[in-house]
């Protein structure tokens, strides 16, 4: 086993589960609530997790390399300054940066999914199955984080008022 492996996983993973949250928070009609702020915090914190964990493997040898880290680099500063900016009320420059930071993300994916010697792409190549089944199961993992928090944290309908 590589040595990086396990930090290329754990980034891969983490990155495919904020694929997955972002549409949801995105297109969600409801913002501001519970709901909102937990799915966002999660989303928030995958997307640190991939931009800072991304330094720790690769290089910049090709064009795609210097993409990845640039775009990192600016992922932890629109994340970070988007947290910033709805803790200030700036409600509209928090959305278009995270929505920026979602596009961004979308970018990422197709500069690796383009590079077939990647790891990623090159380990779907390899053990297409295993790799199918494990991107399966990481979307159901989403799907399912994203269930349980609607449930779990949705208002409850309001109560009829007694009528005497």
């Amino acid at each position: 086993m590589e040595a990086w492996t396990v930090p290329i996983a754990l980034h891969a993973v983490a990155a495919t589960l904020a694929l997955v949250i972002g549409p949801f928070q995105i297109l969600r009609r409801v913002k501001g609530d519970l709901i909102h702020r937990i799915v966002g915090r999660t989303w928030a914190g995958l997307m640190l997790f991939v931009a800072a964990g991304s330094f720790l493997f690769g290089g910049y040898g090709s064009a795609i390399d210097i993409f990845l880290r640039a775009l990192a680099v600016w992922t932890l500063f629109s994340v970070t300054f988007a947290i910033w900016r709805v803790r200030r009320g700036d409600v509209q420059n928090h959305r278009g940066f995270m929505i920026g930071t979602y596009l961004g993300l979308i970018g990422a994916l197709i500069g690796v999914l383009a590079v077939h010697t990647r790891r990623i792409p090159s380990w779907f190549e390899a053990y297409p199955l295993m790799m199918s089944l494990i991107a399966v199961a990481i979307v159901a993992v989403g799907g399912f984080f994203l269930a349980w928090v609607d449930i779990r944290f949705r208002p409850a309908p309001p109560q009829p008022s007694p009528t005497s």
